[in-house]
């Protein structure tokens, strides 16, 4: 049985450790930010069919926040299809008559004209050819782009979309929703020249949130002062699944 005279000394011991392994640490004030914060919008024309998340959401890479009625995209899709099946027709029936247009020249039975009058069909064949396959595939992006996806896992932090909303490219396109990477913040304080020497990125660092002890890491020491008491620091942790929001008050301890 271990004796309370042995427990006494063993927390004193780890206690003792604890302090001289953080005879150097310093505590800071921080704020805390998105690690990665884009706002959403599309290249193209449309109106607002469905919403599907709002603020406070967390959705995976890929996932669809704001839809417009793509019925118009899929039927741009579905014409330019039927135009390249036509044009690719015209083109190999074009192709087949300069062949026998050819062999006709070769036996001395055609014009040099006539031939190449047959050369300058195949050729805007051709070309019609290569149009319908870039409609073709200008009109699939039009319909990709009328889904506004997750560019990465991530939390909604505004979604300014409502359904029959008129998206209208021709003018400043609408920012349709905000997301910021989700489980991942920057928490960052602001040190003086005198401190920076001792600051490397990479370097660990641990982050006080309510109570809440999270490890992070030196993200971006700056080059440039920011403020007039000192240099930004950014301090990047994960969150671990917890609702923290940008602004938020922290303690940073180096």
């Amino acid at each position: 049985m271990i004796s309370k005279y042995k427990i006494r000394i063993f927390f004193i011991s780890a206690i003792t450790l604890f302090l001289f392994s953080n005879v150097n640490a310093e505590e800071f004030e921080a704020t805390l930010n998105w690690s990665k914060r884009v706002e959403l919008s599309t290249p193209v024309n449309g109106i607002v069919s469905e919403v599907f998340s709002q603020a406070g959401t967390v959705v995976a890479k890929g996932e669809i926040l704001v839809q417009l009625d793509p019925r118009g995209f899929k039927a741009d899709v579905t014409y330019a299809k039927a135009q390249l099946k036509y044009s690719d027709e015209a083109r190999q029936e074009a192709r087949r008559e300069l062949e026998r247009q050819e062999d006709m020249y070769d036996r001395a039975m055609l014009s040099d004209h006539d031939l190449q009058v047959a050369k300058n069909n195949y050729s805007a064949a051709q070309s019609r050819f290569k149009q319908a396959q870039s409609s073709l595939i200008k009109a699939k992006l039009n319909l990709e782009y009328s889904s506004v996806r997750a560019p990465f896992n991530a939390i909604v932090v505004n979604n300014k979309s409502v359904k029959g909303q008129v998206v209208a490219t021709n003018m400043t396109p609408p920012i349709l929703a905000v997301v910021a990477e989700a489980n991942r913040m920057l928490a960052s304080i602001f040190v003086s020249e005198s401190k920076l020497a001792n600051l490397s990125l990479n370097q660990p660092a641990e982050i006080a949130i309510a109570g809440n002890l999270y490890k992070g890491k030196i993200h971006r020491v700056s080059l440039e002062q920011e403020k007039s008491n000192g240099y930004a620091v950014d301090i990047i942790f994960d969150s671990k699944d917890s609702l923290l929001r940008a602004g938020q008050k922290a303690k940073v301890v180096l």
